[in-house]
């Protein structure tokens, strides 16, 4: 009996802990039978923002709602966001990635428990240019360029690549994953898409193929996903850095 009636105590204690922790989560959030609210913030205040990359972190304040999701009208995707009550402040964010180019409507829905009953939406629309391969051309031409591309994830990242808007460009030689960069070789491109660049004629230039481009000249980064000398086995997406001088 004395056994028993410890164990029922025991679970009492553990009942009414769990209580308390779950009424303390979120130091304000849902569940308590308010209407949830929701502000976006960041990256901008406005209707809408404008950038060069493939995704965007978005965030703001949030009240009354333990959950949060953003859908993007363009795509259909939907990212899961993240809530945190300080206090009895909430903020939230959300990763919205893989953004198509133009208009990418979001709607931010805030959740009071995750059952859609009472919710609060807040919207912005981001905005992608129609021709990311035009903002990291490094010049016109060959004759006019005074900076090139370093490809921060190669071998020693000694490989180079600088792309002019007249479909000529100059590259390293070599893998780019397993070999130090040779010489630099002059090619010509085509464009298979918005966001991409075919090298096709130099079989021995490193960059074969990148795709996926995001980022620009004026903040002196792209990222693409590249395929290289050797094969198309390697699809990773690499960082480029923007480097003063001539290639």
């Amino acid at each position: 009996m004395k056994t028993g009636r410890v164990s029922k105590l025991t679970v009492a204690v553990f009942t009414l802990a769990f209580i308390v922790a779950l009424a303390g989560c979120g130091g304000g959030g849902g569940g308590s039978g308010q209407t949830p609210t929701i502000n976006i913030i960041n990256p901008s205040t406005g209707p809408s923002y404008s950038t060069v990359w493939t995704g965007v972190i978005i965030g703001g304040t949030i009240s009354n709602a333990s959950f949060v999701h953003a859908t993007n009208a363009l795509t259909g995707a939907t990212s899961t966001g993240y809530v945190n009550y300080n206090q009895g402040h909430g903020s939230w964010f959300a990763d919205v990635g893989g953004l198509g180019f133009g208009d990418n409507p979001i709607t931010v829905t805030a959740d009071s428990d995750g059952t859609g009953s009472s919710t609060a939406n807040a919207y912005i629309t981001i905005v992608r240019p129609l021709q990311p391969l035009d903002e990291i051309f490094n010049a016109p031409n060959q004759f006019s360029a005074n900076t090139y591309w370093t490809d921060a994830h190669s071998y020693n990242q000694s490989h180079k690549i600088a792309l002019f808007a007249d479909g000529t460009g100059r590259s390293t030689t070599r893998s780019a994953l397993s070999e130090d960069a040779g010489g630099v070789v002059d090619f010509t491109w085509t464009m298979p898409g918005p966001d991409s660049v075919l090298i096709t004629n130099c079989p021995s230039c490193s960059f074969q193929m990148i795709s996926r481009i995001s980022g620009s000249i004026t903040v002196d980064a792209f990222n693409g996903q590249i395929e290289t000398t050797g094969g198309a086995s390697e699809l990773a997406l690499h960082a480029f850095t923007l480097t003063a001088g001539v290639l």
